[in-house]
């Protein structure tokens, strides 16, 4: 335990961060669940994976989900890095108990890239990656921010531009690799 003569500075810290989610709770219980922006989540959560589960070639479901997988892992991981250190924020999130935004994180970036991966399998990956990255930090991304869904704090398109690049570079990488293949 960390001290700060005979308090306990973290359990006050936790304590905080509790009263905080619970501030947050009754916000989005009061402001946030049915509205026509959560319904927009919800909507975005689902009909991604619907559409993804009549579009994919299901002799390679098990590579793709798997990549998937890898790919919602990564994008949470990252989502939490930029909100925690205050780069961004969401709005109008499908539940209370996550500070990212599940449908990007869950269905929209990995089903697209799952449905980029087997579209046109012959097409240099690098244009591949960055049309992706193009289309996701010039589009959808002010798409959201425009929805007041998606909010800047200490973050540029740009940014999001440059990660996006290498990011489908190396969910490429995975789909393809010869382990997965076998």
């Amino acid at each position: 335990m960390i001290y700060l003569g005979k308090e306990h500075i973290l359990g006050e810290v936790y304590k905080v961060v509790a009263d905080n989610n619970r501030h947050l709770q009754q916000l989005w219980i009061g402001h946030i669940i049915f509205t026509w922006r959560w319904w927009l989540g919800v909507a975005l959560t689902i009909i991604p994976w619907i559409i993804w589960i009549k579009a994919r070639n299901k002799k390679e479901t098990i590579r793709l989900l798997f990549t998937g997988l890898v790919v919602a892992i990564v994008t949470n991981v990252l989502d939490l890095i930029g909100i925690c250190y205050g780069l961004w924020y969401y709005d109008y999130k499908v539940t209370p108990m996550t500070v990212i935004y599940v449908p990007w994180d869950f269905a929209l970036f990995p089903v697209a890239i799952m449905l980029l991966l087997q579209l046109k399998p012959k097409v240099n990956v690098f244009i591949k990656a960055i049309g992706f990255a193009m289309i996701c930090a010039f589009v959808f991304e002010p798409l959201f921010a425009w929805l007041d869904i998606y909010v800047y704090v200490k973050w540029k398109h740009w940014y999001s531009f440059i990660i996006y690049i290498p990011l489908y570079l190396i969910f490429n990488k995975i789909y393809n690799s010869k382990l997965l293949k076998q």
